[in-house]
C-alpha cells in the first residue's frame, strides 16, 4: 500500500513537472516570436490611442494634443537616457540609438563629446572641463525646453486630463 502511494507522488510528480516545463517552454517561444515581430509604429500607435483613451478625448480635440504630448514624451526620454549614462547609446554597443542619419539633439551631442574626452586617456583637463561645462549648459537647456514644453501641454488640458497625465509619470 505505501509502495502504490510513493509510485503515485512520483507519477504525479513527474507530471506536474513536464507539464510546467512545457509550459514554459511555449511561454518563452512566444516571448521569442513577438519581439521579433516588434513594430515601433505600431507600439506608438497604440500607446497614442491608450493616451487619447485615457484623457477622454475624441478624435476632433486628439489632433492638436497629440504633437505636445509627443514632444515632451521624447524630451522626456532623453533625459531619462542622459540621467542613467546611456546618451542616445544602445546597451552593449556605441551606435547611437535610431537611424545613423537621425541628427543627435544638442544634449546627446553634447554627451557624447564629454564621453569621448573621458574615453580618451590623453584628454587634458581643460578638454575636459570644457564638455563637462557644455554639457551642463546642454542640460540646462534642455531641462528648459523640457519645462517649456510640459507647460504648453498644461496649457490645453482641463484639471482632469492633467492628473491624469501627472498619474502616469508625463507631467510633475
Amino acid at each position: 500500500m505505501l509502495y502504490r502511494k510513493a509510485v503515485l507522488l512520483v507519477v504525479v510528480v513527474g507530471l506536474v513537472v513536464t507539464f510546467a516545463a512545457s509550459a514554459a517552454l511555449a511561454q518563452a517561444a512566444g516571448r521569442g516570436q513577438r519581439r521579433g515581430n516588434f513594430d515601433p509604429a505600431q507600439w506608438q500607435e497604440r500607446r497614442n490611442q491608450e493616451m487619447k483613451t485615457a484623457l477622454g478625448m475624441t478624435d476632433e480635440e486628439w489632433p492638436a494634443v497629440e504633437p505636445l504630448v509627443t514632444k515632451v514624451q521624447t524630451l522626456n526620454r532623453e533625459a531619462m537616457q542622459m540621467r542613467f549614462g546611456r546618451g542616445g547609446r544602445r546597451r552593449g554597443g556605441n551606435e547611437p540609438t535610431g537611424n545613423a542619419e537621425q541628427e543627435l539633439s544638442p544634449l546627446a551631442q553634447a554627451f557624447q563629446e564629454l564621453q569621448t574626452a573621458l574615453d580618451n586617456a590623453d584628454a587634458t583637463t581643460e578638454d575636459i572641463q570644457e564638455k563637462l561645462t557644455a554639457y551642463r549648459a546642454a542640460r540646462e537647456q534642455a531641462k528648459q525646453e523640457l519645462d517649456k514644453a510640459k507647460q504648453a501641454l498644461r496649457e490645453v488640458l482641463t484639471q482632469r486630463q492633467e492628473a491624469v497625465l501627472v498619474v502616469r509619470g508625463l507631467l510633475d
